[in-house]
């Protein structure tokens, strides 16, 4: 396998990026010189960096003040989650049809990670496991492309689920189980139907939150 040669411009690009979705909260001022000299790279790279993620929506550049960590907004939620609704919606309808016995196997062992984690409030655990589960019926419809976009929109919303998930998380795994049952079935409509209402079930409960900024309020949300 040839090896991958990335440029400066996309490390940084991949080290900032991961460290918004993951770590830094909304507002955290992004110095174009204090990260370069952090990454030990020249201001160039990251500016560039910087202006990928603006068109990501993940930073928001002001002339004369810089950049930060966008804000977690009730609008941006709405458009990310209408786009997941379309892409998952569409890679669960056909991975549910032609995934095979070994893909519903895994999923069914993913699950029961799922209520294990579920049972030890383990968020840390919880999400990456879903992920995994969702994407094995996902990875079934054959479709590449449609995958990658589906895991970029993804990350996109990660944010927004850890907020829904702060403080003493809900999990919900009722979404999680009927999309096993779609799958078994090999029922594409269901499946479909099923993660398009997990998403629209999260967003009306994270979008007033938003509006309010109630950030202590405990949210029973789905980890999506």
């Amino acid at each position: 396998m040839p090896l991958v040669i990335q440029s400066a411009e996309d490390q940084v690009y991949a080290v900032l990026r991961d460290e918004i979705l993951h770590a830094l909260p909304p507002g955290t001022p992004l110095p174009l010189t204090r990260i370069a000299e952090h990454l030990g790279v020249s201001t160039m790279p990251v500016r560039a960096a910087l202006l990928r993620l603006e068109a990501d929506g993940l930073v928001r550049v002001s002339p004369g003040r810089g950049a930060v960590v966008a804000p977690l907004e009730a609008d941006e939620l709405q458009e990310i989650q209408a786009i997941r609704s379309g892409l998952e919606g569409l890679a669960a309808r056909l991975g549910a049809r032609r995934i095979d016995d070994r893909g519903l196997q895994r999923m069914s062992d993913l699950l029961g990670v799922m209520r294990a984690s579920a049972a030890r409030g383990d968020l840390e655990s919880f999400l990456p496991t879903e992920t995994a589960f969702e994407d094995e019926c996902y990875r079934a419809a054959g479709r590449p492309q449609l995958l990658a976009q589906v895991r970029s929109w993804r990350e996109r919303a990660d944010r927004y689920v850890r907020l829904a998930l702060d403080g003493t998380p809900g999990f919900e795994i009722g979404y999680s189980e009927r999309l096993l049952a779609a799958a078994v079935a090999h029922d594409g409509p269901a499946a479909e139907t099923t993660i398009r209402a997990a998403l629209a079930w999260t967003l009306t409960r994270l979008a007033p939150r938003l509006d309010t900024g109630a950030g202590d309020t405990t949210t029973e949300a789905a980890a999506r």
